[in-house]
């Protein structure tokens, strides 16, 4: 059995899977992304929010970490990036492009940054997140 994490430019819904052929092989079906209500502000209070994350997590002062400048300010592009550099495990990341629009993924990341960060502080430690990877372990 394997595990395939792969990184798209388009987001795809699966319509079937053929495994009669030496290869697996699908049909997709591209996505639209839509905006929704609110994106524009969402991803701004995202942008906020994951600075303060990544200080968290770095142990690290705010003149260290990479400036509003060099971060994207278009809602699409701060949705996937914010998702993609958290250390979220493999449903949770699932879950975030499986949201019906931009607003809901910002949303939830939101929700999510504001947890992790709450729990970084109370429990500062360094994330373990190729234990989110397997099963868990007894020993």
């Amino acid at each position: 059995t394997f595990e395939v994490l792969a990184t798209g430019t388009t987001r795809m819904r699966l319509l079937s899977v053929e495994a009669s052929g030496p290869f697996l092989t699908a049909e997709l079906e591209p996505l639209p992304e839509e905006a929704g209500d609110e994106a524009g502000a969402l991803a701004e209070g995202v942008l906020r929010s994951f600075r303060q994350y990544q200080k968290r997590l770095a142990g690290a002062r705010e003149r260290s970490l990479a400036t509003g400048a060099e971060l994207p300010d278009e809602p699409g592009v701060v949705s996937y990036l914010v998702a993609a550099a958290m250390m979220l495990d493999t449903p949770t990341k699932q879950r975030l492009l499986q949201a019906p629009d931009t607003a809901s993924r910002l949303r939830d990341e939101l929700k999510l940054l504001r947890s992790e960060t709450a729990i970084i502080r109370t429990l500062p430690s360094l994330p373990a997140q190729e234990l989110t990877r397997g099963p868990t372990s007894l020993n």
